[in-house]
């Protein structure tokens, strides 16, 4: 669920240019053999060096090709082969759906980037001082509750186990604030938890419920869901651990209970569904021109020799792709849109701890390779 940091050397980079691309009027555009191979051995590259057994991959670039491709196992066990609409658990992608929640209640008037947290949840650490854009916008300075050796040591024991967003208020009251309001950007699993508070509050209703008829229903995701129980809907791909260095023996950790990331990380879905989420989320499709432009206002986040990253309200900005990744205990994802080429990229995998970046590597790689200028400094 947490935030990944990327340096070169975590990144799949390829040296290889963008070839010359021909289209024919009579034909779709199709991505040439050397596209291709780039995109084929960073996925390749990737799943050897850190085990993973298998993954999904989409590349959608109008006017020049689409490439969607499977690789590898998604059951080691019955060596079942990874297929594309196999469901995965989409961890942290999941904050764009509830920031977009929260922002369609801005847009209704129910609610105001400017309004102070201590409004809606009581006794947070500075929370009479922290805005709903701080929150959104990870500048809140409150402590993320996956940090603390309680919530590990719970899930370690077992990952079935019953969790509250009451555990996290105590969390993060316990430990008080990490720094001032707006002082600078710290991802906070916590923040998208209260977010989810918040939401309920005012709508009355689930989160879950008001994420699928105001956000899925409306874009025809029907193969994306908010879970409520452990088990993932059919058919689905097995999710592998290997300990928090990922190099224990591998481990089958597909049932978790959603409970333990709920609004910062809960969601399922399919490389498909997320495909049309990318588009409407970094075109803002669900909310008005204004709301969303303030989404789309980044801040940076330090990544020294690497390309641009910045984080707005729910949404990251890298090198110029805005998106999101996500990291749980057995699966990974990453989901990237560039505005100026209309081009989306997504990624899922079957094996991961909860920082785990190799969808995101792989998401560089053939990214550097289509669009080489985008990541220079």
């Amino acid at each position: 669920m947490r935030l990944l940091v990327f340096v070169p050397l975590m990144v799949v980079l390829l040296t290889t240019s963008a070839s010359a691309r021909t289209t024919s009027p009579q034909a779709p555009a199709k991505f040439t053999p050397a596209d291709i191979q780039a995109f084929t051995s960073a996925v390749t590259k990737q799943m050897s060096s850190e085990r993973v057994p298998g993954v999904n991959v989409g590349v959608w670039v109008p006017g020049q090709g689409t490439w969607v491709h499977s690789f590898g196992l998604a059951d080691r066990k019955t060596r079942a082969r990874m297929r594309l609409p196999l469901h995965i658990r989409i961890a942290s992608i999941t904050k764009t759906f509830v920031a977009t929640a929260t922002l369609q209640l801005v847009d209704k008037g129910r609610l105001s980037l400017d309004d102070h947290l201590g409004k809606f949840v009581k006794n947070i650490p500075n929370g009479d001082k922290i805005t709903i854009r701080e929150v959104l916008g990870m500048t809140a300075g409150i402590y993320d509750y996956t940090r603390d050796a309680g919530f590990t040591k719970r899930f370690d024991r077992n990952r079935l186990a019953s969790w509250s967003p009451a555990r996290v208020l105590q969390i993060v009251r316990k430990h008080g604030a990490d720094f001032a309001p707006g002082q600078k950007v710290s991802y906070s699993d916590s923040n998208y938890v209260l977010l989810g508070l918040i939401i309920e509050k005012l709508t009355k209703q689930s989160v879950e419920k008001v994420v699928k008829a105001r956000i899925l229903n409306r874009l025809g995701m029907k193969h994306t869901s908010f879970p409520t129980r452990p088990p993932i809907p059919k058919p689905y791909a097995h999710g592998y651990y290997a300990g928090q260095n990922g190099k224990g023996a591998l481990r089958d950790f597909t049932a978790i209970n959603p409970d333990l990331a709920w609004t910062a990380g809960a969601m399922i879905s399919t490389l498909g569904d997320l495909r049309v989420w990318g588009q409407a989320l970094a075109t803002g499709k669900l909310l008005k021109p204004a709301t969303h432009a303030a989404q789309l206002q980044f801040r940076e986040i330090p990544n020294p020799g690497g390309p641009y990253i910045g984080y707005g309200l729910g949404a990251f900005n890298i090198a110029g792709f805005v998106g999101h990744n996500g990291a749980i205990f057995g699966f990974n994802s990453a989901m990237f849109y560039l505005p100026k080429a209309h081009a989306t990229i997504v990624v899922q995998l079957n094996k991961s701890t909860n920082f785990s970046g190799d969808a995101t590597a792989i998401f560089f790689g053939i990214g550097k390779h289509l669009f080489p200028d985008q990541f220079k400094r």
